[in-house]
């Protein structure tokens, strides 16, 4: 099962990459800052809107997101 933690950690990892902060994605996906804090610290599951939203402000297709999520969910799963 893909947690909301794992989905977190990858979004994260993604907009780092993309050296943007919090405060920069969440304004360019118009999405609350507080609101996107919560996802990436697991708190909160986007919706498929939201993921939409997220990945276009990453400048990604939103199934290159889902495609890191499930690779993440691989390597636990390798892991455990």
């Amino acid at each position: 099962m893909v947690s909301a933690e794992l989905v977190g950690n990858v979004l994260t990892e993604l907009r780092k990459a993309k050296g943007m902060s919090q405060e920069v994605l969440s304004g360019l996906a118009g999405l609350d800052r507080t609101h996107y804090s919560k996802i990436e610290r697991g708190l909160r599951s986007p919706t498929i809107d939201t993921l939409f939203k997220i990945a276009h402000a990453l400048d990604m297709a939103p199934h290159e997101i889902v495609a890191a999520i499930e690779q993440a969910l691989a390597e636990k799963l390798a892991v455990v």
